[in-house]
Formats: C-alpha cells, sequence, structure tokens
C-alpha cells in the first residue's frame, strides 16, 4: 500500500519502501523534505525563490558536484519536458561515485504561484527503475486543484 505526503501545500502517494526524513529542514526561501530510496538513491523537495535565476541555479549546483565529484556532464532535458507533467524546467547531471554512473535529475515546477525545486538522484539502474513512479508523483502534485 502506497504512503501519503502532505505538506507545503502538496499531495502525492509514494512508494511505503521510501522513507520520508522526519527532521523538516529550513532555508531561507522556505522548507524542503527528503525521501530515501531503498537502494541508496533519493528524492527530495524544496520551495524555491520564484525570482531565482534558473541558469544561476544550475550553474551552482553544476559546480558543486565537479567540485565533489569530478568531471560532471549536465544536460538540459528540452524534448523529454512534455514527459514530465508540470515540469517548467529539468535537467540531469551525470557523474561517477565509486565507479558507478549517477544520474541526479533537476525539476523546476511551480504549483499555486509557489515554486518548487524536485531532484531525484540514483545510480544509474535505480534511477531508470524508478523514473515512472518520479513521473507518477509528479502527475500528482501538478493535477491537484
Amino acid at each position: 500500500m502506497p504512503a501519503s505526503f502532505s505538506e507545503m501545500g502538496l499531495s502525492f502517494l509514494y512508494p511505503e519502501n521510501w522513507t520520508l526524513q522526519t527532521s523538516e529542514t529550513e532555508s531561507a526561501e522556505g522548507s524542503g523534505f527528503m525521501f530515501d530510496l531503498p537502494s541508496g538513491g533519493f528524492f527530495s523537495i524544496e520551495r524555491v525563490d520564484p525570482d531565482e535565476n534558473p541558469s544561476s541555479m544550475i550553474d551552482q549546483i553544476t559546480q558543486a558536484f565537479q567540485e565533489e565529484y569530478g568531471e560532471t556532464e549536465t544536460e538540459v532535458l528540452d524534448e523529454n519536458i512534455e514527459a514530465m507533467p508540470g515540469v517548467k524546467l529539468a535537467v540531469d547531471f551525470r557523474f561517477y561515485y565509486l565507479d558507478l554512473l549517477v544520474i541526479s535529475r533537476l525539476m523546476l515546477i511551480q504549483v499555486d504561484e509557489v515554486s518548487f525545486a524536485l531532484q531525484f538522484q540514483a545510480e544509474i539502474r535505480d534511477f531508470e527503475k524508478n523514473e515512472l513512479v518520479l513521473t507518477a508523483i509528479l502527475k500528482q502534485i501538478t493535477v491537484q486543484e
């Protein structure tokens, strides 16, 4: 049976084997939550400043990945955006960690005038295995009234 999330004006079902971190993280722009996947990946949601420049955000994240993991490939998902309900911008970051290819997808969405950054990160096999779950969560979030 799926678990239910209802915080920050968002409501959606997610797999019961994902673990919601119990401590809410506060930032200057608002709050965020993180879900741990049983395979070691994660899915996070953060409220972001709607005036923040997306290009600047992508540059900062790319730099952070490069500092932490070395060479990082960045791909803006322009042509695949239609497959992600409600997503205004999606970027995949690819890097190697312990000889494993990791994908970290950053998605910017807006729900009822509130902007959110969603990040889904996992080793490539786990990423592909959970990509349909991510699409279902996006659909639930963006169809809300």
